[in-house]
């Protein structure tokens, strides 16, 4: 009969309110607990939520009994916990051609969450590629109309100062809007004095 691998596992969440924190965290731990895998829940610790910057911080830390390591590792993939301790038994022996397959599995995975990084990261690239266009244009057609101060094109463009600072000062010396008694202008659209 093979020997189960037991554990003690803590899953962390931070957020709030508080009672919301804490019901996610249990619905989390009874999604565990419904998993078809090869493992088994057994006590449930729950830790009282401690403030942290406007936030909450709860834990729960939980007994699993795991099939084989495969299973120990698709788990911290799959539920992120804050930590593993296997404390039964002393000593894990696993055959090659277990091993051989764990690996290519394991494999699998890094392959597979490597490439929606990778999607990420482009997605991203071109959103931010995008938003600096729209900014940019937005800041053009505020324009359209006359001289605005940084306030107003803030208003206008619902971004603050600070953003639309950046955006003035690349026109400025690309010469596609001129300043003028702290008013920006397209040329040829003179801030009235």
């Amino acid at each position: 009969m093979k020997q189960w691998i037991k554990t003690r596992v803590i899953i962390e969440m931070l957020g709030a309110p508080k009672e919301h924190i804490q019901e996610t965290l249990t619905l989390y731990v009874e999604k565990i607990r419904n998993e078809e895998k090869k493992m088994i829940l057994g006590k449930i610790d729950y830790a009282e939520p401690k403030e942290v910057n406007q936030l909450f911080s709860v834990f729960a830390e939980i007994e699993l009994d795991f099939e084989d390591l495969p299973t120990i590792t698709y788990f911290c993939f799959d539920y992120m916990p804050s930590s593993i301790e296997i404390f039964e038994p002393e000593e894990l022996v696993q055959s090659s051609n277990d091993m051989t397959d764990f690996l290519n599995d394991l494999q699998g995975r890094l392959h597979k969450f490597d490439m929606l990084i990778k999607n990420l990261s482009a997605e991203n690239k071109v959103i931010k590629r995008n938003g600096i266009t729209l900014a940019r244009n937005i800041v053009l057609v505020c324009l359209e109309s006359g001289p605005k101060t940084l306030a107003e094109i803030s208003r206008f463009s619902g971004m603050p100062e600070a953003h639309i600072k950046k955006f003035v000062n690349i026109f400025v010396k690309e010469g596609k809007i001129t300043e003028e008694n702290e008013k920006y202008a397209l040329p040829g659209k003179k801030a009235s004095l």
